[in-house]
């Protein structure tokens, strides 16, 4: 059972369901390519996209047989990012575990990335109607779009909260509420609803991510999984450097400087973050917009799906890995 959904066994045994359709898409495949399926599966952690589509489509009549597939195409779309995602920053661990191109290489990474793309489209396109392949492609083309600014913004101390914001609405957020707006559109809800829905997966998407940045300055890399000082090193500001970058004397700026060459700069980089006043405004930043999300829900039918959202909704603001 999927340890973040321990307390929503139906929730869990569906994922469970998501993830063997997956396996059974990647059989008829390359035994390299099914390897490598199975080890990012074995590898993943909370699957909070697919289980969205799934809470979404309560709201609505669900085919359960369709909502599977659309969970399944959500979580392929989002395993293809994270593979890519790496292989761009030359990620060693994710999770805590090494990552495809680091146990495979770069090449059948960057192929069996391409598989995960290809076959979710697959998947929508057995779904019928062409809805959801226009959103899921604009998706991956806004994605893109946030990627290429995140390069292009690398080491630059003059990032904004701004520019920071609508790159992470242009990857974490949007793919969430993506995942709303395809569970609930597949299962009939209403314009207002699907409305709802999508707003309460941007805003949960955005609380999310600021988060999972603020996480980057954990003193506890084992429980986060995560590469200490990773982003830092690598120029990637986020919004605990970016308000930190703000307050600054020069000390900070000088320290980032030299990151990327020293340990002793990037450690020192680490501490001035970690202890100052971006880590209070990030915080404050992911529950303005946990609040919102929370608006949301409030708004949705009365439901077990509503109590569940309600429960994740603030666990996700609360958490540590």
């Amino acid at each position: 059972m999927i340890r973040f959904w321990e307390d929503h066994p139906e929730i869990a045994g569906r994922l469970e369901a998501v993830r063997d359709l997956i396996l059974q898409r990647a059989a008829s495949d390359d035994p390299d390519v099914r390897a490598a399926v199975g080890q990012l599966l074995a590898a993943s952690g909370k699957m909070l996209r697919p289980a969205f589509v799934l809470l979404a489509s309560e709201f609505g009549t669900p085919d359960r047989a369709r909502i599977l597939r659309a969970a399944a195409a959500i979580e392929m779309l989002h395993m293809a990012t994270l593979v890519h995602d790496d292989i761009i920053d030359g990620a060693p661990l994710r999770r805590g575990v090494a990552t495809l191109h680091a146990l495979r290489g770069p090449r059948l990474a960057v192929l069996v990335g391409d598989w995960l793309f290809a076959s979710c489209f697959s998947l929508v396109a057995d779904l019928g109607g062409d809805t959801h392949g226009g959103e899921l492609a604009r998706l991956v083309s806004r994605i893109c779009g946030s990627e290429i600014s995140q390069s292009t913004e690398r080491f630059s101390a003059s990032t904004s909260v701004r520019r920071y914001l609508r790159r992470i609405a242009g990857k974490t957020a949007a793919l969430f509420a993506l995942s709303f707006h395809v569970g609930a559109g597949q299962a009939g809800c209403t314009e207002a609803g699907v409305s709802i829905l999508r707003r309460l997966g941007y805003n949960l998407g955005m609380g999310f991510q600021i988060i999972d940045d603020m996480l980057d300055f954990s003193s506890n890399a084992a429980e986060t999984g995560k590469v200490p000082r990773g982003d830092l090193c690598q120029g990637i500001y986020t919004l605990p450097v970016v308000h930190a970058l703000r307050a600054d004397d020069g000390v900070l700026a000088r320290a980032l400087e030299r990151a990327p060459r020293s340990r002793r700069a990037a450690a020192r980089a680490f501490r001035i973050v970690a202890g100052g006043e971006g880590m209070r405004l990030s915080r404050e930043a992911a529950e303005s917009y946990t609040r919102r999300a929370m608006l949301e829900v409030s708004r949705l039918p009365e439901s077990p799906a509503r109590e569940t959202l309600r429960s994740v909704t603030g666990r996700l603001l609360l958490r540590t890995w």
